[in-house]
C-alpha cells in the first residue's frame, strides 16, 4: 500500500504536510482541502485526483498556473519526488510504503470494539483492558484479539503467548481522531504506542518552530520507544493522519516485558539506532541545526528572578521581582513566558538570580542564569518568551533537577 502526500516547503526546511486522500483541492481560498494563502496563488487553482491508481493534478485556470518539476502543466501524472509549484509556493509530492495490516480481521473486530467503548466513555484515557470479574467475558475476548494482533508488531513477534496475554491485558486501547495530537515534542514520557488501524505522522520542529518531516507509520508499527531507551522526554510530535487505533504499553509494562524476554530490548535499541539516525540525517540534509545540548521537557511551574546588576541593564530592571511560568527546561536552562512586556526590552548577556518551584516533591530550586535570548510572541498569544542558559547549578540542585527531568523520586 502506498500513501501519498504534500510536503509544503520554506526554504529546505518542511513546514507543513498533506495527505493526500480521495479528491483533494488546491487553491487561496479557505474551501480548498489544502488552502495556500500566498497571494499569487488562485482561488481555486489546481486539484488531485486519482485516475487508474495514479495521483493526477490538474490545473483550474489559475492565473500563474501550475508548474512540475519546472514545467508549465495543465494535467500531469504525479511521482515521487516530484516538486509542485503552486504559484510562487512549492511543494513536494512524497509517496511512501506503508504496511498492509497482518490480520485484517483482527484489527476491524478491534476497531469495532473500542468505537463501542468510545460510546459509552469520553474520556478514552479511562479506558483500559483487563480481566476483572465484572467485565471477564467480553475483555478475556478482546484481550485474545488484542494478544494475536500485537504479535503482528516487529517488537513484539518473538514474545511468548504468556507474555503477550500480560501485555494485552496492561495495555491501554485508545482511538485518535484524524489531526489529533498524540504527544509533542518535549512531553513527559511514560508509555509506547503500537497501531493497530490508520497512520500517524511523525515531524519534529526547530528552535525557530520550523517542522520537518520524518517518517509516516501505519498498521503494525510502533513509536514511542526513543524516550524509553535514552532516558528523555518526547523528541518528536506525532499527529494522527486519519481515524487510528493505538495499543498504549505503559514503561512499567515494558520493563516487565523486557525482563521475561530479553530478546526485545534488542529490537527497541535497534531502532532506537536506526531512527536516531535517520532524524540527524534530515535534520543535516535540512540544514538545521540544533542548538540546545540538552533535551527539554515542556512543563509549567512557576518561578520568580531578578536582575543581577550589570552594565546596560536600564533602572526599570533593577530592585525588581518578576514572576512567570515555565514553558520548558532541561538541564542546560529554563524557557520562561514573558509576564511584563517590559522585560522585551532585556538585553541578552542579563545575568539573572532565579528561585524555580518545582512540583512536589522536588521543592524551590535556587539557580543563577544568564539571557540567551527574548523572543516576541506571536499576536493574540502570550507576550513572548525569555530563554535562560543555567551558569551556577549545585551538585545538589543539579541531581534534584535531573531527576525532575526523568520523573523520579528519592
Amino acid at each position: 500500500m502506498i500513501k501519498a502526500y504534500l510536503v509544503l516547503m520554506k526554504g529546505v526546511v518542511r513546514e507543513v504536510t498533506y495527505p493526500i486522500e480521495d479528491r483533494v483541492t488546491i487553491g487561496r481560498s479557505p474551501i480548498n482541502v489544502i488552502h495556500l494563502t500566498d497571494p499569487s496563488v488562485s482561488r481555486k487553482h489546481a486539484v488531485i485526483y486519482q485516475v487508474g491508481g495514479e495521483n493526477v493534478i490538474e490545473d483550474l485556470g489559475s492565473h500563474n498556473g501550475t508548474f512540475i518539476n519546472g514545467e508549465k502543466v495543465q494535467k500531469a501524472a504525479l511521482r515521487n519526488g516530484d516538486v509542485i509549484r503552486i504559484g510562487n509556493v512549492v511543494l513536494h509530492y512524497k509517496e511512501e510504503p506503508v504496511p498492509e495490516p497482518a490480520e485484517a480481521v483482527i484489527t476491524e473486530e478491534l476497531l469495532e470494539t473500542a468505537q463501542e467503548v468510545r460510546i459509552l466513555s469520553d474520556d478514552l484515557h479511562h479506558v483500559r483492558i483487563s480481566t476483572t470479574e465484572s467485565v471477564a467475558p467480553d475483555t478475556s475476548r478482546l484481550s485474545r484479539r488484542l494478544s494475536d494482533a500485537l504479535s503482528s508488531c516487529v517488537l513484539f513477534s518473538s514474545v511468548d503467548q504468556e507474555t503477550l496475554e500480560f501485555l494485552s491485558q496492561n495495555s491501554r486501547l485508545l482511538i485518535f481522531d484524524r489531526g489529533r495530537i498524540i504527544f509533542r515534542q518535549g512531553d513527559r514520557a511514560n508509555s509506547l504506542f503500537v497501531i493497530l488501524e490508520g497512520l500517524v505522522h511523525i515531524f519534529i520542529h526547530d528552535m525557530e518552530g520550523r517542522e520537518l518531516h520524518l517518517a509516516i507509520l501505519g498498521e503494525g508499527q510502533f513509536f514511542g520507544e526513543m524516550s524509553f531507551v535514552a532516558k528523555e522526554p518526547r523528541n518528536a510530535t506525532v499527529q494522527v493522519l486519519e481515524e487510528t487505533l493505538l495499543c498504549e504499553v505503559g514503561f512499567s509494562v515494558l520493563e516487565e516485558v523486557l525482563r521475561r524476554c530479553p530478546s526485545v530490548r534488542e529490537v527497541l535499541e535497534r531502532f532506537h539506532r536506526e531512527r536516531l539516525e535517520v532524524m540527524e540525517a534530515k535534520k543535516k540534509a535540512a540544514g538545521l541545526v540544533e542548538r540546545r545540548r540538552y533535551p527539554r521537557l515542556n512543563e509549567a511551574f512557576p518561578l520568580s528572578f531578578s536582575v543581577l546588576s550589570s552594565a546596560g541593564v536600564g533602572a526599570m530592571f533593577k530592585g525588581r521581582v518578576f514572576r512567570s511560568i515555565s514553558r520548558d527546561i532541561s538541564l542546560g536552562g529554563v524557557r520562561l513566558k514573558i509576564q511584563d512586556r517590559a522585560l522585551l526590552a532585556l538585553p541578552v548577556g542579563t545575568q539573572l538570580k532565579m528561585e524555580l518551584l518545582l512540583p512536589r516533591p522536588w521543592g524551590v530550586m535556587r539557580v543563577l542564569g544568564t539571557v540567551k535570548s527574548v523572543l516576541e510572541g506571536k499576536e493574540g498569544g502570550d507576550i513572548g518568551y525569555i530563554g535562560v542558559e543555567f551558569y551556577e547549578l549545585s551538585s545538589a540542585n543539579r541531581k534534584k533537577l535531573q531527576q525532575f527531568l526523568q520523573g523520579e523520586r528519592d
